[in-house]
Parts: C-alpha cells; structure tokens; sequence
C-alpha cells in the first residue's frame, strides 16, 4: 500500500490555514490535510483542543471601494476521534472531527456568528477489498471572493467508495456522491452535483502508483440550466525519494448546457519535498470549473497555484511563508447575460510559530492579499494581522 493514497487529490481544495472563515479561492491550494483534528497516523481515540485568534482585519467585506476595518476575535473547540487504520490492515476504521468557532467582530457585531465544520470517514477493509464513506458538512458566513459581502451557506459533500484488488498490484474503484451549497440569501444561486467515478490504478512499484478514471454527473443550478458532466483523467503518485512525494491528476471535462458543450482541462497536483531537516517545501496547483453563486447561468473557470516553505528556527520556533495566485474567468452557459468578469487574486502569508510546551502553541501571521477584477463592483484589498492560540488537552 502506498504511502499516498489518490483520494487526497482532492483532499487539499477544502483545507486553509490561519483565516477558515475567509474564502479567498487562491487558498484553497495551501494544505493537503483535510482532517487535522483526527489523524490516525498520530494518535488514536479522541483528541481535544481549544483554538482562540484575535485578528485585525483591513477589510471584513472585501469591499472594492468602502474597505471597513475591525478586530475579529475567533474561539471555539475541536474535537476529533480515530478508531482504526484507514490504510492497511482489515477491520472497520472511522476518523470524526467537529469545530465550531464563534467569529465576534468588535465594532460590526450584528455580524457575529457561530461557523461550522464537520468531517466523517467510515468503512471496512477486507481481504483485497474496501468500502468507505466520506462525508463533510460546512456552515459559514464569511464574505466570499465573488460576492464581497457576508454570504451566509451550507456546504454538503458525501461520497461512497469500493474498492477492490482482483490481482496483486491492481485496484478497482466505483464511487458515487453528491456536493451542494445552500445560501441563506434568495439573491444567490443554490448548486448540487450528482457523480458517479470509475477508476483502476496499478502499483508500478513500492513507491509509483498510476490510474485512470472516467467521472460522469449532473450539474443542478438554481434558476439555470441543468449540466451534464464527462470527465476523464490520468492519475500518479510517485515517491521518487524518501523526502520526496508528488501527487498529480490532469485530463480534460466535457460539459453540456444550453449555451453548448464545453471542453475544459482539469488539474490537481502537489509536490512535497523535505529539504533538510526542519525544512520543508510544497508546491501545490489546481484548475478546476464552479457554479457561480452570484451570476444566474454562468460558471466560472479557476486556476490557481500556491508555494511555501516551513524552516525550524531552533528550539521551540518555526517560521512559515506561503505564497499564492489564482485567476477566475466566468462564462455564460445558459440565459443572455454577459459573462465578461475576471478575477486575478494573489496573497503573501508569513508566520511565525512557537510552542510553549507539548500543549500549547502560540502563532504570529500576517497576510496581504489583491483580488484585481475587471467587475467596477468588485476586487478588494485586505490585510490581516494577528495571533491564534491553540491548546491540546
């Protein structure tokens, strides 16, 4: 069994650090761990924390022309639990965590709330077999890239996966599942995708894995035009050296809606690469199609791409750099709006961390980002300064 398995290909879309609650699109590239909350690679049973960051935030809207600034105080628990090897080994496995913060603004706090996040995974391995359910749920109301303003949601994701290896060296897998975001306001646009994916990967070696997979779905808008998805991609996880570790996915997706079919390339990829010790690099990319929320029959392209690099200072310090860009391109796939809006977003995010003792961490970060758009109404800057606190019991 390799040391990565191709389901984190998409595992590193969710996963931000130092600000969840802003969703900024370039940062979805950052972290390849969905799950820190439960990891069974580092301990089992349950695992309790509690989280406290005090923020000064240049701009809480991301507003283009009335940038409003104010300190934002977020604290909540996290609680995870890890029964069983995901991995290797038969036997059930489930890993669970749930983080609720309060997010308190102190100068806007009509806007004061309570966001949410909850991640399971569950299932049985066998002799040459594995079956396995993945699920999250997201309740945010943070302000969002494409809206600028506070955009109150519900994210749902849930998949079942078998697999299966008739020979040594040989898997099969079928999955099928379901994505979709709700928002509060009736002025944005509801979304959910149905799929089902196939897949067969072979072991090229102990530390090579390569795949294909074909994905087919259905694309549902509000006040839009049904989509009808077609993917087909290649897959490889190589290990070409012990501090070394590349995961890439690339092929092409057809999309059928009423304005036409489309042909569009899909990415996903991260190269880890631990220098030294106490030094470790990542380079990180997607591209990818969306639904808009905001615009009633477009969809919007993303390409985005992210480094960083993490250096053990000596001692109990770390320092962290992350670096990042992304461009959005929407285009109309169903009523006569034009779709003329793009987007190019870049952020720089240095950190300082120190831990106090085996309990108790303490992190120093900052972060300047631009979203530059060609939409008058949108396009923001935004500068973040702060310190988070986060305690293990």
């Amino acid at each position: 069994m390799m040391m990565w398995s191709m389901t984190l290909f998409t595992d590193f879309l969710r996963a931000q650090t130092y600000t969840p609650v802003v969703d900024d699109r370039v940062n979805d590239a950052l972290n390849v761990d969905t799950d820190p909350l439960a990891d069974p690679e580092r301990r089992g049973g349950w695992e309790i924390k509690a989280a406290a960051s005090a923020t000064h935030d240049s701009n809480i809207f991301l507003s283009n022309t009335d940038a409003e600034a104010d300190e934002v105080i977020r604290v909540g628990p996290q609680v995870g639990y890890t029964q069983g090897d995901a991995k290797e080994g038969p036997g059930g496995f489930v890993r669970f965590a749930y983080e609720p913060v309060a997010v308190f603004y102190l100068k806007h706090d009509s806007n004061n709330r309570v966001d949410q996040r909850a991640d399971l995974t569950a299932g049985w391995r066998g002799q040459g077999y594995a079956v396995t359910y993945a699920g999250a749920a997201r309740q945010l109301g943070d302000a969002t890239a494409e809206t600028a303003r506070p955009t109150e949601r519900v994210e749902l994701e849930n998949e079942v996966r078998a697999a299966w290896e008739p020979r040594e060296k040989v898997t099969l897998e079928v999955s099928a599942g379901n994505k979709a975001t709700a928002y509060d306001s009736r002025a944005l646009y509801d979304s959910s995708e149905t799929y089902g994916r196939a897949a067969i990967r072979y072991a090229y070696s102990p530390k090579t894995e390569v795949g294909v997979a074909y994905q087919a779905g259905q694309l549902r808008v509000e006040d839009g035009g049904d989509q009808f998805l077609q993917q087909v991609t290649a897959e490889i996880a190589w290990q070409p050296r012990q501090k070394i570790r590349v995961l890439l996915r690339a092929g092409g997706e057809l999309r059928k809606a009423d304005d036409g079919n489309r042909t569009n390339p899909v990415m996903e990829g991260r190269i880890e690469w631990d220098a030294r010790e106490g030094t470790k690099l990542y380079l990180a990319g997607y591209q990818r199609q969306e639904a808009s929320s905001y615009y009633a029959g477009q969809d919007y392209n993303v390409l985005a791409g992210a480094v960083g690099i993490s250096q053990r200072l000596g001692g109990a310090w770390t320092a962290r750099l992350d670096v990042g860009a992304g461009k959005t391109r929407y285009d109309r796939v169903s009523g006569s709006a034009p779709a003329d809006r793009e987007d190019v977003i870049w952020f720089i995010r240095p950190a300082l961390e120190y831990q106090l003792s085996e309990a108790l961490d303490v992190s120093l970060f900052y972060q300047h980002s631009r979203n530059k758009s060609t939409a008058v109404d949108f396009g923001y800057r935004q500068d973040l300064i702060g310190v988070e606190v986060v305690y293990q019991f």
